[in-house]
């Protein structure tokens, strides 16, 4: 079903749109390192967080991803279609029930992780958490987009998108920062900006018509439970998965923390060199989603098996 041609159309903008997406948290860290080293500890630390719960809507877009590959595998456009509005929906919910929680309880969980790191740098970490839970709904509703368009292998578009924010954000980064020296907040609301942006670029060109997979109509979209439970109950086990991985991660953060504001800042530098390199075998997993849900939903197993081998041996 797929030749090495399509897999390389498929795969070489994934892996660009994974680093950009990167990138996002790397450009904040480097950009306030010219205010001080408290500000980026509190980068640093937060952004943890933010990719623990980025990873979990991840997730959620991978069960969508699955279901409408299978879908269009097996040709029932019409179930495909109903699956992404679903997708839609679900992760819109969850990302408001998990912005409300987390704005309510924010100071309180910064200092449940954090709690012995230096006043300052807990002021900071504050101030760029309380900007950056906003912009969850966001992440989420990007990512789901970006997981719908995955699905039908077109990867292309989330990777222009994502440059473009990227783009956007360093820029906003530069104003915020060092034109109206706004310090963590001016990082923490370029970030919000930029994803806000990113968010809106993917829903506009979702409800475009002439697609194989659009959102016709977003007001009449009303929940089919059915979808919905296919979509978490691949999505939330996924999402457990790789949050006990950035758990461990987080655990990490919370002993550095315990060192100084120096040694946060050391820990910060290595571990976005560590989250670049990583990026790679990330996006060829996205892209073996996409790969074996239509294989499946096709009826050919046999062949789903054998991209699963050459796509891990690729990602390895």
């Amino acid at each position: 079903m797929f030749s090495n041609k399509d897999l390389k159309r498929l795969l070489i903008p994934l892996i660009i749109e994974q680093l950009l997406m990167s990138l996002m948290g790397v450009a904040d860290t480097i950009m306030v390192s010219n205010v001080s080293p408290a500000a980026i500890s509190a980068v640093s630390l937060v952004d943890t967080i933010n990719v623990l719960i980025i990873y979990f809507f991840s997730a959620l877009g991978t069960g969508g991803t699955i279901v409408c590959a299978q879908y269009l595998g097996s040709g029932d456009i019409k179930a495909a279609k109903n699956s992404s509005s679903q997708l839609m929906l679900t992760v819109l919910s969850l990302s408001l029930a998990v912005t409300i929680l987390c704005f309510i309880f924010r100071r309180l969980l910064l200092q449940l992780i954090f709690g012995s790191v230096d006043d300052d740098v807990m002021a900071d970490s504050v101030t760029y958490f309380s900007i950056t839970i906003l912009s969850y709904p966001f992440i989420a509703l990007n990512n789901a987009s970006a997981a719908l368009y995955r699905a039908i292998g077109n990867s292309r578009l989330p990777m222009l998108v994502s440059l473009e924010t990227n783009i956007l954000h360093i820029i906003l980064n530069l104003i915020f920062i060092f034109g109206f020296g706004m310090g963590v907040a001016g990082a923490a609301l370029s970030t919000l900006i930029s994803r806000i942006v990113g968010a809106a670029a993917m829903l506009w060109f979702q409800l475009k018509s002439g697609q194989v997979i659009t959102i016709d109509n977003i007001t009449a979209i009303r929940p089919d439970f059915f979808v919905m439970k296919l979509i978490l109950r691949i999505g939330i086990p996924t999402g457990i998965e790789n949050g006990f991985f950035q758990f461990g991660k987080l655990l990490v953060q919370s002993t550095v923390s315990t060192l100084g504001t120096v040694a946060i800042s050391v820990q910060a530098l290595t571990y976005t060199l560590e989250l670049i390199s990583s990026m790679p075998s990330i996006a060829i997993g996205l892209g073996l989603v996409t790969v074996v849900g239509q294989c499946m939903g096709a009826g050919r197993k046999d062949e789903a098996r054998r991209y699963i081998i050459k796509l891990t041996k690729l990602a390895a």
